[in-house]
């Protein structure tokens, strides 16, 4: 009798190769070892309409994203000086990882969260380009980027924005912050959905998903 995954295994590997069986049960042997494997796994459990409103926190969605952007400039200033060179394509990363860091800590269901995502991956690529430029020019002329930073007024900065950030600049922002926006609200299960658009015309607010009934 097959008890287990390493008997199914070996009941397989035995039919196969000494004394080969029908297609429909090596199939059927085949179905029963993926099913003792995936026992284990946990199933994930609809929440109410209720849970999934309480649940957001949009203070903490926000705080989490900046602290993001922020590793991400660093690393992304790293990642230049170790190459020297920009690489303005490194924003759009820098917007995946905001908007999935709002998605994760944030749990946000509302135009909100995208908003927000958008707006610090927007500002983060600038800063983040900025910082990379001051950077490499610091290299360039062996001063520092420190040095530089005395140096720094609004002709400069109108300069990078006019120059160098420039329109590719603004393409990599853009698709960024689109990046970040699709990725910020959270992703529901296909019944918590339903449920949050119940709730939403007023239908049934408190709709358990788990059972489908009313509580």
């Amino acid at each position: 009798m097959i008890t287990g995954p390493i008997a199914l295994k070996r009941h397989l590997f035995y039919h196969c190769f000494a004394n080969p069986i029908p297609f429909d049960e090596l199939f059927l042997i085949m179905f029963k070892l993926f099913g003792l494997i995936r026992s284990n796994k946990k199933v994930l459990q609809p929440s109410s309409a209720a849970s999934l409103l309480a649940h957001q926190n949009f203070g903490r969605g926000v705080a989490t994203s900046i602290i993001v952007a922020i590793v991400a400039m660093i690393l992304w200033v790293a990642v230049s000086l170790l190459f020297d060179r920009y690489f303005p394509w490194v924003s759009m990363l820098q917007g995946i990882a905001v908007g999935i860091a709002m998605q994760r800590l944030g749990r946000g269901l509302d135009w909100r969260f995208p908003l927000a995502a958008a707006i610090i991956t927007a500002l983060a690529a600038v800063e983040g380009s900025f910082l990379v430029a001051l950077f490499l020019t610091g290299r360039e002329f062996d001063t520092g980027a420190l040095t530089l930073v005395d140096e720094i007024s609004m002709h400069t900065v109108k300069t990078f924005l006019g120059r160098e950030f420039g329109v590719v600049g603004s393409i990599y922002m853009l698709f960024a912050a689109a990046l970040a926006a699709f990725y910020a609200n959270r992703r529901l299960l296909p019944g918590e959905a339903v449920a949050l658009r119940r709730h939403a015309a007023g239908e049934s607010p408190a709709t358990d998903l788990t059972t489908g009934a009313n509580q």
